[in-house]
C-alpha cells in the first residue's frame, strides 16, 4: 500500500487520494472526516478486483456495510464521475479484494492496481 492524500487534480478543487498498491487491508478515513465524494479512477492489474467504499472512520471488512462497491475487470481502467457529488457524513474508507466476499480474510488483488479518489 502506497497512499498519498492531499494532492489536487489539475484545474479542480478536488482533494486526490492516490493508492498505487491496492490491497485487502482497510484504508480508513482518507478524506479526513465528512465531505463529498466526486468520483474515482481505478486500474485493475492482472486480475479482476472488487473495490468497496465505506462512509466510516473505523470500517471493518466483513462487518461494516459498504456505501458502494464496484467490480473492475482484469487489466482495465474504471471511472466513476459524480458531478454533483455524493456526501458522506463520517469519513471515506476503502478496501479491494479479488472476489465479492467482504470478509477481512478475503484474498488481496493479485496484481498491482492503482486508485485515485476525488473528494472535498
Amino acid at each position: 500500500m502506497a497512499i498519498k492524500t492531499g494532492g489536487r487534480r489539475p484545474g479542480s478543487t478536488y482533494k486526490v487520494t492516490t493508492d498505487t498498491a491496492l490491497t485487502n487491508t482497510m484504508v480508513v478515513d482518507v478524506s479526513g472526516g465528512a465531505g463529498v465524494f466526486y468520483g474515482l479512477e481505478c486500474t485493475a492489474g492482472g486480475g479482476a478486483i472488487v473495490l468497496r467504499l465505506y462512509d466510516s472512520t473505523s470500517a471493518v471488512a466483513g462487518t461494516t456495510v459498504p456505501m458502494m462497491a464496484y467490480l473492475i475487470p482484469a487489466s482495465t481502467t474504471f471511472s466513476v464521475n459524480i458531478p454533483e457529488g455524493m456526501p458522506f457524513t463520517s469519513g471515506l474508507s476503502y478496501n479491494a479484494t479479488q472476489t465479492d466476499a467482504d470478509a477481512a480474510t478475503t484474498t488481496a488483488p493479485g496484481a498491482t492496481s492503482n486508485l485515485f479518489i476525488y473528494t472535498t
